[in-house]
């Protein structure tokens, strides 16, 4: 009867009895480093903490679009353009990377190609938004 009892009680057990492994804290930080060398405008010292984080997480499109974004700032346009295409294969209607590798295109005289991505976020962002003022304000520029 004590062997059906503690059979019972062991079977009653929440599956998440044996907590997961503690989570690596320096999994984010060279992600959340290199964004904010980004957002400083810092790019060169921002490339090498985004790679690793591509490295340990390379499915994630936001990440992607901040290592393009230092790359393309500085003169790594074709490594960049790889990045937002990839993020956009990851996200097709990640915002950012529309308007940024719209932008490269623009720089790069791929003016169809940038079209393209300003169609997707006038389609994304029905009315306005920052993004897609972005990619505008850089057509008006080149006009």
């Amino acid at each position: 009867m004590r062997r059906l009892a503690a059979a019972l009680v062991l079977a009653a057990a929440p599956a998440f009895a044996v907590p997961p492994p503690p989570a690596d804290p320096t999994l984010d930080q060279d992600r959340t480093l290199g964004e904010d060398l980004v957002r400083q405008g810092r790019f060169e010292l921002s490339i090498p903490f985004l790679v690793e984080a591509a490295k340990r997480d390379p499915m994630v499109a936001e990440l992607h679009v901040y290592l393009a974004f230092a790359l393309r700032n500085v003169g790594r346009r074709e490594e960049a353009g790889a990045h937002y295409r990839f993020a956009l294969r990851l996200d097709p209607d990640n915002r950012w990377a529309l308007a940024y590798y719209g932008v490269l295109l623009l720089e790069e005289g791929e003016r169809a190609e940038a079209e393209a991505m300003l169609v997707t976020l006038r389609r994304v962002c029905e009315t306005t938004c920052p993004e897609r003022d972005e990619l505008e304000r850089a057509f008006a520029a080149r006009s």
